[in-house]
């Protein structure tokens, strides 16, 4: 430069970066610049006189032209030096982001600036990476409740949350390099294929992609698991990772299962109906099988006298429980069907002879003549069976079912409570005009004038007003019953990591002895199998006890319980436990209204019972994160966007400050002003000095909801120390 020695000149290109001089005119024309300068930037001499003409102003990115002037304003009016960062051009096109030092210099006739700048590009990429990893862990911090996975594509690398070997069983292992077979060996094989075209998605750039899969667990059983991932892009647009979640999804897909299997099964019995039994048998009988096959129609006598001497819904109980005996007495891969009010149709198939079928009939007898013998009030009950045997009496669904028809009708006509097997000459004489064994109605599918919303409203009103969760579940108890006659009512509840259950709540009727003392800290896993017995639906409903498992049998036993009714409680699609009703002084049928009744208050005190253990849970947790942001070693708050009004302050904040308080705004708490700060970090700054402590933050923020407020959570850091050489070179 011009007035320098050649040492001065050496030594000014020993600077990295750029080094300038310019007029202070408004345009800040150059007067000279070094090598470095032209080196950061890439022009020379007459390229800068020829495109910018050599105005400095013209060089800076236009977007940050008005901020730099504003900020050479604002820092003049406090003294002759400058501290800037911005962006400049260079000569391929692309803008380098510079810091800045300038200090003012001359007379009235000619103020210069001497400038030297450094460039912080590198530092800005670096920002960038910082910011990309703030973005993520909001979202992990979103989506937490799931298991969370990250794929970054450089290196092809995936890891997990912890809480996927809580899940599986087993640690998770990803490797990209081995076959899509191999990579996914723990995936249904179905869903290797999509799988892979799921991954390669994300990779190309999808912004966001859902999969619902099937991963095998430690226990070899598959769980539907719904996989969502969200594409990060580089500032260049540039896919670099995908992060996302894996839910549990299974209870959701094994409700819908539940709502098809519905729509095939009568709801009384469990038992298909007859549309689906006609489908199920006729599409057997289609594929023309080359063994021996049997239909059963099933006709229960004189159910009418059942139903007008014990009840309706007495009726409905004992249908229920010739279904359980039917269902005992045959296969999986058999057919049973409810076909009318009072009737049954079963299809054997396979089976080694047409004696084995009439073998089969005589037990069917049997169980419905000794069914309930075992009551405090015997009842008899009987049945009519039809039979007919493919190949011989018929080949299709239609044929077969007509002559196990007329066999029943000759079953009846003989007396009833016997079988009788189609034969086409004793069959020949049978006038079946008028007769059908289809749709036959029987009292106990009418409906009955129970009233059940009453005491279901009842229950839910204590609920809903008490104070006391407990008080009211007691109450609940006794209610229940002794309206339905119970002897002992109570609530399992499982400890928080599922270790054992507790006798929480118990109720018991005269005579009864109580058991809750003797039920505190119990393993389940004491009982092999037990958790088992709430698999297939939510109600566990055993009329013998004995009926069950030794151990379980015997579980029940040591607490005097003959029959029992106990139904689950789950938190999604988590067990926590159940309500139970048992009956001490000799079997039980439950019939279907109590069995409703007592399904809807138990998921009523699950409700609550929950939503109180779910409190309990989350005032804890919100202790647990007060404590862990009180710990952290920077200034911490949140406030509003729309009005800067404070919500929250970790305690090192509140240590800086006490006066400061929820609902100050933060320029009015921290710097006394009534409106923003200039240097506020919403606007831009990542480096805020305040001069009511003297202290220097490097600030951070994110957008976030609190409660249901639009809020920023603001995060800064104290770097004081590192800004004190500075001040003293202001100084």
């Amino acid at each position: 430069m011009k007035g320098l020695s050649p040492e001065g000149e050496a030594l000014l290109d020993l600077i990295p970066g750029g080094v300038m001089q310019c007029r202070n005119d408004g345009n800040y024309t150059i007067v000279e610049v070094n090598e470095g300068f032209r080196g950061m930037f890439g022009f020379t001499a007459e390229e800068l006189a020829q495109r910018f003409q050599n105005q400095f102003l013209a060089m800076i990115h236009p977007a940050d032209r008005q901020n730099f002037l504003i900020e050479v304003d604002r820092q003049l009016g406090r003294g002759d030096r400058l501290s800037l960062s911005y962006r400049v051009v260079c000569k391929d096109g692309g803008y380098k982001w510079t810091a800045s030092s300038a200090k003012l210099f001359g007379d009235e006739r000619e103020e210069r600036f001497f400038c030297i700048l450094l460039d912080l590009t590198e530092v800005r990429d670096t920002q960038e990476k910082l910011r990309l990893s703030l973005e993520h862990l909001e979202i992990i911090m979103n989506q937490s409740s799931d298991i969370i996975f990250e794929w970054d594509f450089a290196s092809d690398a995936m890891s997990f949350s912890p809480n996927w070997l809580d899940k599986f069983g087993y640690a998770p292992h990803y490797d990209g390099s081995l076959s899509k077979e191999e990579t996914f060996r723990h995936f249904h094989p179905d869903d290797v294929d999509p799988m892979a075209e799921f991954l390669k998605a994300a990779k190309e750039g999808a912004p966001g992609s859902v999969l619902d899969v099937r991963i095998r667990n430690s226990k070899d059983q598959y769980v539907w698991c719904r996989i969502r991932a969200a594409t990060q892009y580089s500032a260049e647009n540039v896919p670099l990772r995908a992060v996302g979640t894996i839910s549990d999804i299974d209870e959701e897909k094994r409700m819908v299962e539940d709502l098809r299997r519905r729509a095939e099964l009568d709801a009384l019995t469990g038992l298909y109906n007859h549309a689906e039994t006609e489908r199920r048998a006729g599409m057997y009988l289609d594929g023309m099988p080359e063994t021996i096959c049997a239909m059963f129609i099933i006709d229960v006598d004189n159910f009418k006298l059942v139903n007008d001497g014990q009840g309706h819904l007495f009726g409905d109980a004992v249908l229920a429980e010739l279904a359980a005996g039917m269902k005992k007495l045959t296969r999986k891969s058999d057919v049973i069907g409810r076909i009318g009010g009072d009737e049954f149709a079963i299809f054997l198939k396979d089976i080694p002879s047409s004696q084995i079928a009439e073998e089969k009939a005589r037990k069917l007898l049997e169980i419905f003549q000794n069914l309930f013998r075992g009551e405090k009030k015997p009842i008899e009950v009987t049945c009519s069976i039809g039979l007919a045997i493919y190949p011989w009496d018929g080949l299709d669904f239609q044929t077969l079912y007509h002559c196990a028809d007329l066999a029943l009708y000759q079953a009846k006509s003989q007396g009833k409570n016997r079988y009788a097997r189609f034969d086409p000459k004793s069959m020949a004489a049978v006038d079946r005009i008028g007769y059908s064994s289809l749709g036959a109605v029987i009292d106990s599918d009418q409906n009955t004038g129970g009233n059940k919303g009453n005491l279901v409203n009842y229950v839910f009103q204590i609920l809903y007003d008490s104070e006391d969760i407990n008080a009211a579940v007691e109450a609940i108890l006794e209610i229940i019953g002794r309206r339905f006659d119970v002897s002992r009512a109570y609530v399992f509840e499982n400890s928080p990591g599922g270790e054992y259950v507790d006798n929480t709540y118990e109720w018991c009727n005269e005579g009864i002895p109580p058991q809750k003392e003797f039920l505190q800290h119990y393993p389940l896993e004491k009982v092999e199998g037990y958790r088992e017995l709430f698999r297939d639906n939510a109600i566990f409903y055993c009329r013998d006890i004995h009926a069950l498992t030794p151990a379980q049998a015997a579980l029940f036993e040591s607490q005097g319980i003959r029959s029992t009714l106990q139904c689950a409680l789950h938190d999604g699609k988590e067990f926590r436990g159940f309500v139970g009703f048992d009956e001490c002084t000799g079997l039980r049928m439950w019939n279907q209204e109590e069995i409703g009744m007592l399904s809807l208050v138990a998921q009523l005190l699950t409700t609550f019972l929950l939503k109180k253990r779910e409190s309990d849970r989350n005032q804890q947790i919100m202790v647990q994160l007060n404590a862990i942001l009180d710990m952290q070693d920077s200034y911490i708050y949140v406030i509003r966007q729309d009005n800067y009004e404070l919500l929250y302050l970790n305690r090192k904040t509140l240590r800086l400050d006490p006066s400061a308080k929820v609902g100050m705004t933060c320029h009015k708490a921290f710097f006394g002003q009534d409106t923003p700060c200039e240097s506020c970090p919403l606007s831009g700054d990542t480096e805020v000095y305040n001069p009511r402590y003297g202290v220097w933050t490097r600030a951070w923020y994110s957008t976030m909801k609190w409660e249901d407020k639009d809020a920023y959570l603001i995060n800064c850091t104290d770097i004081t120390e590192h800004k004190q050489p500075r001040d003293q070179e202001k100084n």
